[in-house]
């Protein structure tokens, strides 16, 4: 039935007291509420006092109000309902809330008298600098408004400001940086100096469940509940800082891989295959949804190398260990199947150098290996190398200078071995460390 149609039912329901024909009208608004026909939905609901259908609208409006303020009616909401909301303690975070407000206006010019007042709920402070930089060019309803926009541009002026005052700078270089789970701070390695210190004082809270990834002096934490944060690795004052969920659950570990400024994550992590593959753009902290992976795959590893990204093992909806491998280039949201390995492995380290792609570790079966693949792309040949010393799951694999660092999951003293790419040739490397303590993650910055 169509709307109008539902409403001359319900109108002559109630004037002939049809009791039952009113309830279940009721019963098939309730069950489909949706972003198109929230509006007529909830107008019904009002017009013919069905507190049945009333409650699910306001419950929807809540789950779905970015979504429904896209829709052209969302310009009729008045002032005091969208100020209502906007202060209420809802899940938006400021940038979300300052989107809602921005669409609100959008939808109808008339509310742009009201915007400036509505503007003071919003905390600036907690919005990044890169997405206010974004409105501040590309939104019209700002750039329009002179008042709109000094507002924020002196608000940017004086965080700018406010952060050159207190940043005390890290010095610059290549390290390696270690989560673990015993003391209040992230480590360090430097790969020259092989000695672990102190790196930034604020250690990530979310203990385990989450993957990182280095992208524009910025350290990113992707996590199991889809949240991500990131962190200035420049300044030692700096602060986590919370972006913009992503999409789709990809479990625990969200296999990741940054490439041309964005961060790409494909699949799942065990249990969880999936074939979602999404990307996020941080100057618009925004995510979006890309083409699916033709086929499922949960801890994969994953690696960008010119215009392409590669997805090498893991495992699929099966749970069992794959040696698939493929390529997925963005600028066409085209996957293709290249020649598998010739070992089935998942939770391997990877690494591009030059043309060709190292492949290190990982778990094959029921146990852990020290295999080391290398794929040349220039021959799409595979050729085995010589073995890693020890085998293990890898948390992640870095190219610096003339070797590969593949680190591992666990007691730091045997869990980072280094291979010289010109004498094939592994070593294990003993950090200077003043205690013993476990690897969880890693990740590579260079500042």
């Amino acid at each position: 039935m169509t709307d109008d149609k539902m409403n001359d039912l319900l109108h002559v329901a109630i004037m002939m007291q049809l009791e039952d024909v009113k309830q279940a009208v009721s019963d098939i608004l309730e069950q489909s509420i949706t972003v198109e026909n929230y509006f007529s939905t909830t107008q019904a609901a009002d017009m013919y006092g069905l507190d049945a259908v009333s409650t699910p609208c306001r419950v929807f409006f809540q789950e779905k109000i970015m979504e429904i303020s896209m829709q052209p009616e969302f310009g009729n909401i008045k002032k005091k309902d969208i100020l209502g909301f906007v202060t209420s303690k809802s899940k938006l975070c400021e940038e979300e809330k300052l989107t809602l407000l921005l669409n609100w206006v959008e939808k109808n010019r008339e509310n742009e008298k009201h915007l400036r007042n509505c503007l003071e709920v919003i905390k600036l402070d907690k919005i990044s600098p890169a997405f206010l930089e974004h409105l501040l060019e590309s939104n019209l309803i700002i750039s329009n408004n002179f008042g709109l926009y000094k507002l924020i541009n002196g608000h940017l002026l004086k965080a700018s400001k406010r952060l050159e005052e207190s940043r005390e700078e890290i010095d610059s270089g290549d390290l390696i940086i270690l989560f673990d789970d015993d003391e209040d701070c992230i480590r360090s390695l430097n790969p020259i100096t092989e000695k672990v210190e102190k790196f930034h004082d604020e250690k990530f809270e979310h203990l385990q469940l989450f993957e990182t990834i280095f992208l524009d002096s910025y350290i990113y934490v992707l996590c199991k509940d889809k949240s991500v944060h990131r962190l200035d690795c420049r300044s030692k004052n700096s602060k986590w800082e919370r972006m913009k969920d992503m999409i789709c659950d990809h479990g625990r570990f969200p296999r990741s891989v940054s490439w041309s400024g964005s961060i790409f994550v494909v699949g799942g992590s065990f249990p969880k295959a999936t074939n979602d593959v999404e990307t996020f753009t941080s100057s618009l902290n925004q995510w979006s949804q890309l083409q699916n992976k033709p086929t499922a795959i949960s801890d994969a590893s994953i690696v960008s190398l010119d215009d392409s990204i590669y997805c090498i093992g893991g495992m699929g909806e099966d749970c069992v260990k794959v040696s698939s491998f493929c390529r997925f280039t963005p600028s066409s949201s085209e996957w293709v199947d290249l020649e598998p390995m010739r070992y089935s492995v998942s939770e391997c380290g990877v690494v591009a150098v030059d043309k060709k792609i190292f492949v290190l570790g990982g778990c094959s079966g029921e146990i852990e290996v020290d295999y080391v693949s290398c794929y040349d792309v220039t021959s799409a040949q595979w050729t085995l190398l010589s073995s890693m010393i020890s085998g293990h799951g890898i948390s992640s694999a870095h190219h610096i200078d003339n070797w590969i660092y593949a680190v591992g999951y666990g007691e730091i003293s045997d869990a980072i071995e280094k291979y010289d790419v010109s004498k094939d040739n592994w070593i294990i490397v003993k950090p200077k460390v003043d205690r013993c303590f476990t690897i969880y993650e890693s990740t590579f910055v260079k500042i």
